[in-house]
């Protein structure tokens, strides 16, 4: 028994023991309690360790945003694939080779430029104006602190600038622009009709003759795979703490003590007017933008309209269109000087000219916001909810190292460890190699349960780790062999697959149909009369394409070829599992680059140069990363 135990110590028992030790002081933040302790590498990047933090906060951003935009679409195996961790290592490794890249040649993103990238972005606008609050607020329900969120942006800011000063340095000639133009401005003549498939289906008749026969001709497609059931004991996190009540009292002190978490931190809004001075000004240089700003803060003072004022005066090219608005400003976010005067002001104050490296700023303070907690009421529950996790947390340390000495030293059964740790034994619904639901769509689940361990030789399970709080041990139940299935269990599903599979058919058929009559010269109307389908026309403006329907026929028709002068060109496409479209293209009218306006001359342009950027930079990518020294440690992933 004791060389059973040692043999599988190799795997989670071993692991358990290092949480056991590390853990507590993660959760309780004596972080610094066993200095020079061993650090886990996932891989070294030109001799640089990248740590397993940084990796599995990339893993935990790049799964929120696949389960945000894709919902309960989203496989979550593929999270535990090779597929997927090695995909978020490559970008983290990119990342870092473009951040040093960066840092060496002096890109950098100054507080202002910082403060005036986080404002302009929609999310954090209230009736357009940068909301601190929900910006804060936005940013937590991300799972980022403020401090994170804002490094990511400082060095997504420095990689915006190779990309604009790439896409700057692409030369465009005006016959690319005039071609562009050509192409980007088409307009397509059209009409089209859409088949549904539902009269097909109507019509569609399978003979039980043939329903028969497709049994019978791949009987392999109509085969029920081997299956199991399993008893199962589940340890995690959640349920624990769903069971532990704290007192009132521990929230209130835990409120008491940890106020400054339940802060809003204190902010300010300002804009301001820059006469910037060079680095290697004059003393006179510098004087003289000295007396203009001080001129400027005067006329503020009087009454003038400050915006305005930022318009036309401030030599800031960032914040001079918004009037000078900077939005928020928190202490360490901006340089020294002007922090130091911002949060001076009082409400609405005018300060003196203000020196910093860029030159004289003469700052108006539009809104302040003090530190402010919020009340025990408010936040009791999280206060709870937390409490009763860090509890659950050091027990489910204790109770996993119980559960998993009792599996393995009574391997017969799950019963013992049961009764001894107060779990219940549940039974699992039929699952089989590749599919399953509750327990049963776990993949390390479902491949330990078909083991010889659990299956032949109706052993405890080793325990799975199902996510980092969630473990389950599981013991055979219930087996089926591969059976072929009777053709009364497959019948219906047979004869639906047929008949959907014959109604697709006669609609495409019937829409090569129509568009062979079309060609042949039957007029378009008539022939779809004749058929009681509706002709609709699509919009020639790309602006009036919102139907997904017009978007998906718009793709068709202009991936069409343009018809001969005095012709028309037809053709069928379809758009989903029950719509078919014939359409006809009547003329295609290209751009005309004499009538494009300056402005569509200007943004046409903007996008070569973009593309041609992009090609830059990846190209720029691509060879710091063929350059670079990388070892990836896969077995820390």
């Amino acid at each position: 028994m004791l060389t059973a135990i040692r043999d599988r110590a190799t795997g989670w028992i071993a692991w358990a023991l290092v949480i056991l030790i590390t853990i507590p002081f993660a959760l309780w933040g004596i972080n610094s309690y066993f200095e020079g302790a061993s650090k886990i590498v996932v891989a070294t990047v030109n001799g640089v360790d990248l740590e397993r933090p940084p990796y599995q906060q990339a893993l935990s951003e790049q799964r929120r945003s696949l389960v945000q935009i894709m919902g309960r679409n989203v496989d979550a195996e593929y999270f535990s694939s090779t597929a997927f961790k090695t995909q978020v290592l490559d970008s983290l490794i990119d990342n870092n080779l473009q951040a040093a890249y960066l840092r060496e040649r002096g890109y950098r993103v100054t507080d202002e430029q910082l403060s005036q990238r986080i404002a302009s972005f929609a999310a954090f606008q209230s009736d357009g104006v940068f909301d601190p609050t929900r910006y804060e607020t936005l940013v937590r329900n991300a799972g980022l602190s403020v401090e994170a969120f804002e490094q990511q942006q400082r060095q997504q800011g420095a990689v915006d600038q190779l990309r604009i000063g790439l896409s700057e340095t692409a030369f465009v000639i005006p016959a690319m622009t005039d071609r562009a133009i050509g192409l980007l401005l088409q307009r397509r003549r059209a009409n089209y009709t859409v088949l549904e498939l539902e009269p097909f289906a109507q019509a569609a008749k399978v003979t039980p003759v043939a329903v028969q026969a497709e049994y019978e001709k791949h009987p392999q497609r109509y085969v029920q795979p081997a299956q199991m059931q399993v008893d199962y004991l589940q340890l995690s996190v959640d349920a624990l703490a769903e069971q532990i009540a704290v007192p009132e009292a521990s929230a209130q002190d835990y409120y008491d003590t940890n106020i400054d978490r339940f802060s809003q931190p204190g902010s300010r809004s300002a804009s301001h007017i820059l006469i910037s001075v060079p680095a290697d000004a004059t003393s006179d240089t510098v004087d003289t933008a000295r007396v203009k700003a001080t001129e400027l803060a005067a006329r503020a003072r009087a009454g003038e309209d400050f915006a305005e004022l930022a318009r036309t005066q401030s030599d800031d090219p960032g914040s001079a269109g918004r009037g000078g608005v900077l939005g928020i400003i928190r202490p360490g976010t901006m340089t020294e000087p002007f922090e130091e005067a911002v949060f001076a002001l009082a409400q609405d104050e005018i300060s003196q000219p203000v020196r910093t490296e860029y030159g004289w700023h003469v700052i108006h303070l539009t809104d302040l916001r003090e530190s402010q907690a919020k009340p025990f009421t408010e936040v009791r529950s999280e206060i709870l909810s937390l409490l009763a996790r860090e509890s659950a947390e050091a027990q489910f340390l204790v109770l996993a190292e119980d559960f998993q000495n009792m599996v393995f030293e009574q391997p017969g059964s799950l019963v013992p460890v049961s009764d001894a740790l107060g779990l219940s034994v549940q039974r699992s619904g039929w699952f089989s190699r590749v599919a399953g639901s509750g327990i049963g769509a776990n993949a390390i689940v479902r491949e330990v349960s078909f083991s010889d361990e659990v299956r032949v030789d109706r052993l405890n399970s080793e325990m799975l780790e199902i996510d980092s709080d969630t473990l389950v041990a599981v013991h055979y139940a219930d087996f089926q062999e591969q059976r072929p299935q009777a053709f009364s269990e497959v019948r219906d599903h047979i004869e639906d697959n047929l008949v959907s599979a014959a109604a697709l058919a006669d609609q495409e058929a019937a829409g090569q149909a129509l568009i062979d009559l079309l060609r042949a010269g039957t007029n378009w109307l008539a022939a779809l009369d004749a058929r009681e389908l509706v002709s609709r026309e699509l919009p020639s403006e790309i602006a009036n394409l919102v139907d997904p329907l017009e978007q998906g026929v718009a793709a068709a028709v202009f991936s069409a070829s343009a018809p001969v002068v005095g012709s028309t060109t037809y053709g069928g496409v379809r758009l989903d599992v029950s719509r078919y479209v014939v359409f006809q293209l009547e003329e295609v009218l290209p751009g005309d680059p004499v009538k494009a306006t300056a402005e569509q001359r200007q943004q046409i342009e903007g996008l070569i140069a973009t593309r041609a950027g992009e090609e830059l930079f990846t190209g720029v990518a691509r060879a710091l990363r063929s350059a670079a020294q990388v070892t990836v440690f896969e077995e820390n992933l």
